[in-house]
């Protein structure tokens, strides 16, 4: 015989596996039901406003400014580009009254938007800390520009100044 399997190495293997089995076989497994409620303050989103971002002359970059409301208090917003520069940082900020009366005041400046993704460079969302603001959304005397240096490369009104493009309350 083989000189790994002999009787006395092969009585106590069969020893060992059939008490592994015995304990496997005998043990009931529970199933956990997946927790499917949202951790607190986690879930979805479900009320914004979308406004449309145009094209600047001279440039292809175009796209969608989203608020959302969070809650009372906070309100979040998403810039969504295309066609950005790979390699390029962009400015973002919201400016006072229409475009075409080209207003220089920044009335709250945003997060910077990477070329590479089209979206704010270090979150999803840019996050408002005001209360009321996205209920007074929709009277707000407003416009969002896009600039790649002082050039401007892409804008939209928002509020008062324009009808969202998509809603949901």
């Amino acid at each position: 015989m083989n000189r790994f399997f002999n009787k006395r190495t092969f009585l106590p293997s069969l020893g060992v596996i059939l008490t592994l089995v015995t304990l496997l076989s005998a043990c009931e497994q529970q199933k956990y039901e997946p927790n499917l409620t949202a951790a607190p303050g986690g879930g979805t989103v479900s009320t914004y406003k979308a406004y449309t971002l145009s094209s600047a002359t001279g440039t292809t970059v175009y796209g969608r400014v989203v608020f959302y409301k969070y809650n009372s208090s906070v309100t979040l917003v998403q810039v969504g580009l295309y066609n950005t520069a790979n390699g390029t940082s962009y400015s973002s900020s919201i400016y006072e009254g229409k475009l075409s009366t080209g207003s220089s005041t920044a009335l709250k400046p945003l997060d910077t938007i990477s070329g590479a993704t089209g979206e704010f460079s270090t979150n999803k969302f840019f996050t408002i800390n005001e209360a009321g603001f996205y209920d007074k959304l929709s009277t707000y005397n407003a416009n969002v520009r896009i600039m790649s240096g002082t050039t401007l490369v892409a804008s939209g009104d928002i509020g008062a100044n324009a009808s969202p493009i998509v809603q949901q309350q």
